[in-house]
This record gives C-alpha cells, structure tokens and sequence, in this order.
C-alpha cells in the first residue's frame, strides 16, 4: 500500500494516470487517485507486489506526488515490551495513557495474543511521537 501526497501543482495528469497504472492500479483507480490528490492533497492506493516500488516513487516525485509506503503495524507487536520500556513506562502506565486493560497488554506482551492493526498502529504512532498521542488522547484540566 502507497499513501502519495502532493507536493504541488498535479500539471501532469494523464502521465501520472498512466505511472499508476504501470504499477498496477487499474485505470478506475488511479483516476480515483488522482481525484483524490487534486481534492485532498493524499490519496492511498495498493499497487501490485512486484513492482519497483523505489522506481515509482522517482517517477512521481518528478510529478510532484510523494509516495511513502504503509509500514506494518503487527511488526510492532512483537516489540510491545522493548517499545513500552524504552518509553520509561510500566505496564499500567502504558495500558492507561493507551486506553488499553493492564491484561490485555499482558497477554500481547506474553504473545499468546496480538493487537488489532489499529491498536498495533497506534502502538507504532505512540513509538516515534509519544508527546503527540499523549496530547491527542487526553485534555487540558481546566
């Protein structure tokens, strides 16, 4: 999975079309693609396994399109335990900020369970930005 983002002016549209579907998009979505990134700025598409995906990320970028590819979040559930401990957090601390049950954690960290890919995602968000999910998940006492 792709998530591309315009950098600036899409002035080459039909080429663009034409890169995505090279990389397998069908010519349905990569015009939905497209549509999305003239809307929104982002767009997120799947392309085919086999392609270059270094290749076409140059060609776009050349088209003023960034391509990042979606990190897999179960990789982090295998490292719930050094992420958490890394941060300076038990387990209840961890559990609590994440609005997840102490056990629950437990049970993933023993890995006779593993997160859904949105908790997993969120485990990965709370890695690289903590200051930033603390802030999202709480309020100011005022």
């Amino acid at each position: 999975m792709l998530i591309l983002h315009r950098t600036g002016a899409l002035d080459r549209p039909v080429d663009l079309a034409r890169r995505l579907v090279a990389a397998g998009l069908s010519l349905p979505a990569a015009h939905a693609a497209l549509n999305r990134l003239a809307e929104t700025d982002r767009a997120v598409c799947t392309i085919d396994g086999r392609a270059d995906v270094r290749a076409l990320a140059r060609d776009l970028r050349r088209m003023n399109v960034d391509a990042r590819r979606r990190l897999a979040p179960a990789a982090a559930t295998d490292h719930l335990a050094e992420i958490r401990n890394r941060h300076g957090l038990s387990q209840r601390e961890f559990a609590d900020l994440l609005g997840l049950d102490v056990r629950t954690l437990q049970n993933w960290e023993q890995g006779r369970n593993r997160p859904d890919s949105g908790t997993a995602s969120l485990v990965l968000l709370f890695d690289r930005a903590p200051e930033l999910v603390a802030e999202l998940l709480s309020e100011p006492v005022v």
